[in-house]
């Protein structure tokens, strides 16, 4: 009893930093996202064609910083293969109209906006207790919460509605059921006597770097059904929103703040996310030192 009650202490540290990581911010119009990569963007509407009232959106205060700690750009680098991997698994190119190339760089960019949330943006000093408060969050759902877990900030909730295939849509049909297989999971969520023992499982997975990759495809590949059930076209800010607010409708993206922020900001680590698929093991663009460059060579190797 005494270490169970020891665990709600981080608990309770967990839920006082959950309150400060609500959108307590705004954005404003005029920051409509203008850095489209051509190899991503469609033919579909840009945010700024649909003009927002200002009582519907608030101001920003956000620098739009891409941040990459470099432990997790190394981490990124190692998990590139597999990020190529599930965008092949998941993405429908007749239906999403994306190569599996711009569904990894859409993968990576969600990756990298995850990873460095608004409130460490905003709040520099903050930066140095993520991981704590990440691995607080796992620690927490294993007694019960139902909180996100990095490296994909996904919910075990919405873990396993990708494992039972649900996707959400608007009413009155509410959900459709798609076939949908996360590769490498052990999870059969009807063996699963209760939600608890289900979601501690469920976070052992998505707190695996490899597994929460496919997980997060996964998900995207549900936001290709939302967009196809909805007739919108697809791009990289269409599955950004849909991971984050699970919204896909450009109108509804730009008329919610933090969908629309999110999305902002997913924007600036674009660049790096098309540099990380784009790389070639060869070093052939001479972006990479030559102590990476024989690293990459012996990795051939073995």
């Amino acid at each position: 009893m005494a270490a169970r009650q020891f665990l709600w202490v981080p608990l309770a540290m967990v839920l006082c930093w959950g309150w400060l990581m609500l959108p307590h911010r705004v954005l404003n119009v005029s920051a409509a996202i203008d850095t489209r990569p051509r190899e991503i963007a469609k033919s579909a509407p840009s945010l700024a064609e649909y003009p927002i009232r200002a009582a519907e959106r608030q101001a920003p205060c956000l620098s739009n910083e891409a941040f990459i700690r470099p432990e997790f750009q190394r981490q990124m680098r190692e998990l590139r293969p597999a990020i190529l991997a599930s965008a092949a698994r998941h993405n429908r190119p007749a239906i999403s109209g994306m190569s599996n190339h711009e569904f990894a760089v859409a993968i990576a960019a969600v990756l990298y906006n995850e990873h460095f949330g608004w409130f460490e943006e905003e709040v520099k000093p903050a930066r140095s207790f993520t991981p704590l408060y990440q691995d607080l969050q796992i620690q927490a759902n294993h007694i019960g919460a139902n909180l996100s877990v990095w490296p994909a900030n996904l919910r075990p909730s919405v873990a396993e509605e990708i494992l039972r295939g649900h996707v959400p849509v608007p009413p009155p049909t509410n959900v459709i059921t798609r076939s949908i297989v996360v590769a490498g999971s052990q999870i059969d969520p009807a063996a699963y006597p209760s939600k608890s023992e289900l979601y501690r499982a469920i976070t052992r997975e998505i707190a695996d770097p490899h597994l929460a990759v496919e997980y997060l495809a996964a998900n995207l590949e549900r936001g290709v059904d939302r967009a196809s059930y909805e007739g919108v076209p697809l791009t990289w800010r269409t599955l950004a929103a849909w991971h984050n607010q699970g919204i896909v409708a450009p109108r509804e993206i730009a008329a919610n703040a933090t969908a629309f922020d999110y999305v902002r900001r997913a924007s600036a680590y674009l660049p790096a996310a098309r540099d990380l698929i784009d790389r070639e093991l060869s070093c052939a663009n001479s972006r990479c030192t030559l102590a990476q460059h024989l690293a990459e060579v012996a990795s051939k190797l073995q």
